[in-house]
């Protein structure tokens, strides 16, 4: 069991902010969670890797929650890249903002199809990279965003345990799933069939400051900007999202 105090502090703030902004539950429940549920599978075990503050479980609560850094409202602590469960014994794995945050990505993508049942689903949710998010996360954002990275080597990779829980590079998501990286990402992963690469969340995240204590958006406008954002067109969105909903199935 790995006890990391710097990170158990970082997720108590976490939910010592979601508590006092209403603005910030309302955008994950209506942004994040909902197309991530929307996607499940409606039979059969699922599991959340990278639980971190536990938010999705309360909104999901037959979820299996685990993360590598043990917190008391957690159900499992386990490494992404070596999940303690057994081959083909679930049905839907999340994710929410995990993984640009693994050691080895790829190696944490052949465990989750080692572990998915026949037609069952990787269900992400992720930074992305535009012209304008690369402005925001390369410049503003205070996790790495390195778009030299190399992320499909994954054999030899240091385990998840290794590194500190909240390093990141929020680069790694595109580098694997954007236009000209996904069939090599997918060469290393037969059987894994991507159903839904989609990019969303402009403004309305970005306004509330996310987990910091202020905000620019009023919750009053938030229902307008919110109706915009998702009447605007796939070419703006390329420009300027700054997230990702993918969801893989695994066919055999």
């Amino acid at each position: 069991m790995v006890i990391d105090i710097q990170a158990q502090k970082q997720l108590l703030r976490h939910r010592q902010v979601w508590e006092r902004k209403p603005l910030l539950r309302r955008i994950y429940h209506e942004e994040f969670f909902a197309r991530m549920l929307s996607y499940r599978k409606k039979e059969g075990p699922c599991l959340e890797v990278g639980a971190g503050p536990g938010f999705f479980k309360q909104v999901f609560p037959n979820l299996i929650s685990t993360d590598v850094v043990w917190c008391p409202w957690l159900d499992v602590v386990a490494d992404a890249q070596r999940l303690p469960f057994q081959t083909s014994s679930v049905t839907n794995l999340f994710g929410l903002d995990v993984l640009h945050h693994l050691a080895a990505p790829m190696k944490f993508l052949e465990e989750s199809k080692r572990i998915l049942v026949p037609g069952g689903r990787v269900i992400l949710v992720e930074p992305w990279i535009t012209p304008f998010s690369y402005l925001v996360y390369r410049y503003f954002h205070q996790e790495d965003c390195d778009l030299s990275a190399r992320p499909w080597g994954a054999s030899n990779a240091p385990s998840q345990m290794d590194k500190k829980a909240f390093d990141g590079n929020q680069a790694i998501p595109y580098l694997l799933f954007g236009r000209g990286h996904l069939s090599r990402t997918l060469g290393f992963l037969p059987g894994m069939n991507p159903l839904v690469i989609d990019t969303f969340c402009l403004f309305a995240y970005l306004l509330s400051f996310g987990f910091k204590p202020m905000r620019l958006l009023p919750e009053s406008l938030y229902p307008a900007i919110s109706k915009i954002e998702r009447r605007t067109s796939p070419f703006w969105r390329r420009f300027a999202a700054l997230r990702v909903l993918i969801v893989i199935e695994k066919s055999f």
